[in-house]
């Protein structure tokens, strides 16, 4: 045997004992240390429903049974944080490891002396006034008193003021202008949006597509100062390209945002969602291109309260007593008089009946910016569903029954918005 098949059997069995020990050890601890094993449990410290599997869709991406792994593995918070803090101590160890390194390679050069130029000299003459010779002086530089540094920890953005943005996910580029598509990308996209449009017509069902905006477009004015390579942006040609060369409604409501935010909180500030007072906005923009009645956001507030959204203090590893509550949002009462049966915002497949004014059937397909949406929706329209676009096989009948089709993604994964059209082809032409 040799040396490499050793190394790779050690691996192998290193592997496998991360993966078994949170479990084997989490059992011994919940048997013998109850106490400790639930101050330790996911369930105290995750504020929120817990996946449960669907059977639904097991055989079609699984999801469901990853995410009620992920959610119940013991020692998750603690995993996260040990990991935080070996990453930590890690990165410190380095950084003082590549100074010293820096260093020892590093020979400065020194500098040429500096020669004021002097004027040459001019021979004296009699009763002539005596000049004394005095160099000029640089003004000093003076800093952009807007200038925020660029601050970035496990995929977060500390903003200005204490607001969290994601980094990765596209967002970034996304803000910066980096990731223009090309023409050859958006014909493409076109092409699929007219395919499904003209089947839509043949059934005589509606298309919309939403493009809900990142939280960075929004709110950049919390953003650190960073390079932006192209003020027209990616969204905003794709938006441009899709209306000159589609007929389908293609709705990117940044303006609407962009002026709710100039005077209320329409975002999350440590999460990377809109709120409820947000999504009410992005709403109205949707029903601006259905021709469905519009109402003043504002009319519906009857308090405030805790946000309660902490997506990105999570991505940080920081556990839910270490964050600081300070970030509040509207409580909306939209439409108090009508009556909504079965809303549940924590269900990948939600289906609502109401006693709204709309009597449209409408099936909304997108992501998490979704959620948001739907206590206003569901009061709007009689018939909805409501579905991640993960779980489409689980609502193939509600799309082909339905008379208006919404396909939703945020901004960053507007690339997910056309593989949904894609899906949605593929079950209107069966």
């Amino acid at each position: 045997m040799n040396f490499t098949t050793i190394k790779n059997k050690i691996f192998i069995f290193v592997f496998l004992g991360i993966l078994v020990f949170p479990w084997v050890g989490g059992g011994l601890l919940r048997l013998f240390a109850p106490s400790v094993f639930e101050k330790l449990s996911i369930v105290e410290t995750e504020k929120r429903q817990l996946q449960e599997i669907n059977a639904e869709e097991l055989l079609d991406t699984g999801e469901s049974l990853s995410g009620y792994i992920d959610d119940r593995i013991p020692f998750r918070y603690s995993m996260i944080s040990w990991y935080k803090q070996i990453n930590d101590a890690a990165d410190e160890k380095y950084q003082i490891a590549a100074s010293k390194i820096g260093q020892a390679i590093y020979q400065p050069v020194e500098p040429a002396p500096v020669v004021a130029d002097v004027p040459e000299e001019v021979p004296a003459q009699e009763n002539a006034p005596v000049t004394e010779f005095i160099p000029e002086v640089e003004e000093p530089v003076q800093e952009d008193p807007n200038f925020y540094p660029l601050a970035v920890y496990q995929d977060v953005i500390i903003g200005r003021e204490g607001w969290l943005f994601l980094y990765g996910e596209n967002e970034i580029e996304c803000y910066q202008g980096s990731n223009l598509l090309t023409d050859e990308a958006m014909a493409s996209y076109a092409a699929k949006l007219n395919e499904l449009q003209t089947i839509c017509n043949a059934k005589g069902k509606q298309l919309y597509i939403f493009i809900a905006p990142n939280k960075s477009q929004v709110f950049s004015k919390y953003m650190p100062t960073v390079e932006i390579v192209n003020t027209y942006k990616r969204e905003q040609r794709l938006h441009a390209y899709l209306t000159e060369n589609c007929s389908t409604p293609f709705i990117y409501p940044l303006t609407e945002c962009l002026g709710a935010a100039s005077a209320y909180q329409t975002y999350y500030k440590y999460d990377s969602h809109w709120n409820h007072f947000g999504a009410l906005y992005g709403t109205n923009a949707l029903y601006a291109a259905m021709g469905v009645e519009q109402t003043d956001p504002t009319q519906w507030i009857v308090g405030t309260g805790d946000a309660e959204k902490y997506e990105l203090y999570t991505y940080m590893g920081m556990t839910d007593d270490s964050i600081t509550h300070d970030d509040t949002e509207y409580i909306m009462d939209y439409r108090p008089e009508i009556t909504v049966n079965g809303l549940n915002l924590d269900a990948m497949v939600c289906r609502t009946t109401s006693d709204g004014a709309n009597q449209s059937k409408l099936c909304l397909i997108g992501d998490s910016f979704r959620v948001n949406m739907m206590p206003y929706l569901s009061k709007d329209f009689t018939s909805c569903t409501f579905a991640h676009r993960d779980y489409m096989t689980s609502v193939k009948a509600d799309i082909k029954a339905a008379d208006i089709i919404v396909i939703e993604a945020v901004e960053r994964y507007d690339y997910e918005a056309f593989a949904t059209v894609q899906r949605t082809i593929n079950i209107l032409s069966k």
